[in-house]
């Protein structure tokens, strides 16, 4: 009998962001090493949570059980979120009491359901994707329910074992992870372009991911005006409403292109019709800085295209000058120079591009997922 893994997720399932993907990637990687794997999402109006498979494009392995929860409001947002979350923790008590047995592990990177789980779960597995820089003894007296705790990088992991002194047996580390299938497609750059209807002339470079602030797409659209007329720099990704907002401030420069939200399924397409990826990372917040272990990073590099990123420890302990060219954050001017050096050197962006690839191959879900379950057998 397989053992179980019920995967907890507060989001919208599907959902455009960054961490309904991680979810579904990591149920199917769970499912791939061996373990019987349930998703529990919150139930939305509006989000049919079968189409997951095919949002995402990851294989129907897994389960996927809609939580009764307080539905989301426009009105209010932090106390309808708090009344959401509340009511799916709740939720999920009711359920593992009801479902799981003592060898189930329950998995999440949301703290209040799992917390909440623990109290009828023992085999409780916490990833840790941001860092509490306030209330820290509340969230040790958190981390002491859990029987594990994955971080995402060194800084969090020297981080929570100097606040909390988390033995080794009850912490990993492990950063983020590509499916490099979905990603070193064999498309070049030349049919990316003419399927997409980019200019076949330009010397582009391409970023695929949120607009947030903390992202550096700032930089990048600046550093895109001090480029020259035949460069094009192409942003794809964003919610509705930050879309519009970033076209009000750059969609009339002529060497911009904002695409806007695209299927996950696409993203690979753009990604190799770019002489350049750019990763602008802003080292002005501790999420960009520190916290983060960016999924975007490892598509990049599985996309055999080569990469200028942020020079910040986040990105630095995945890539180095050898895989990637490094620039200092919120710098729009080193970010033009970057790009015209590697959009004219093609056998110095090859070699960068092809070594960011091997540095990839380590960092697939499924072996993400395989080193978890061999840290959780002998660990258990």
């Amino acid at each position: 009998m397989k053992r179980r893994l019920f995967l907890v997720f507060h989001g919208r399932f599907p959902g455009e962001k960054a961490a309904s993907l991680f979810a579904a990637k990591s149920a199917e990687a769970f499912a791939d090493v061996g373990l019987e794997v349930t998703v529990l999402v919150p139930k939305r109006k509006g989000v049919d949570s079968q189409t997951a498979y095919d949002y995402f494009g990851v294989r129907n392995v897994f389960s996927i059980v809609e939580i009764p929860a307080t539905e989301l409001s426009p009105v209010f947002r932090k106390i309808s979120f708090w009344m959401s979350y509340r009511s799916f923790s709740k939720g999920i008590v009711a359920y593992i009491k009801a479902h799981a047995v003592s060898d189930d592990i329950v998995y999440s990177n949301e703290t209040l359901p799992l917390l909440a789980a623990s109290r009828v779960a023992g085999n409780t597995f916490y990833e840790m994707h941001d860092f509490p820089e306030s209330k820290l003894a509340l969230f040790g007296r958190f981390l002491k329910k859990m029987k594990w705790v994955l971080v995402h990088n060194k800084w969090k992991m020297e981080k929570v074992e100097r606040a909390f002194g988390i033995s080794a047996e009850r912490m990993l580390y492990e950063p983020n992870a590509v499916d490099i299938g979905a990603f070193d497609i064999s498309v070049s750059k030349e049919e990316a372009r003419k399927k997409l209807g980019l200019p076949p002339d330009k010397k582009i470079a391409v970023y695929t991911g949120h607009l947030y602030g903390w992202k550096g797409v700032d930089a990048l659209a600046q550093a895109a005006g001090m480029l020259a007329d035949d460069f094009l720099a192409v942003f794809v990704g964003g919610t509705d409403a930050d879309v519009a907002a970033f076209k009000s401030k750059y969609g009339d420069s002529p060497r911009i292109l904002i695409a806007g939200h695209k299927k996950y399924a696409e993203i690979p397409v753009w990604q190799k019709a770019a002489d350049v990826l750019a990763l602008p990372n802003s080292g002005k917040e501790a999420i960009s800085l520190y916290y983060t272990s960016p999924m975007k990073l490892f598509e990049y590099m599985a996309s055999r295209r080569p990469i200028v990123a942020s020079d910040i420890p986040s990105i630095r302990e995945i890539v180095d000058g050898s895989s990637a060219s490094l620039v200092p954050p919120d710098d729009a001017k080193a970010l033009a120079d970057a790009i015209r050096t590697l959009a004219s050197d093609s056998q110095g962006g090859e070699a960068l591009a092809q070594s960011a690839f091997a540095r990839v191959s380590s960092h697939t879900w499924e072996k993400r997922a395989r080193r978890i379950l061999s840290f959780i057998e002998k660990n258990g």
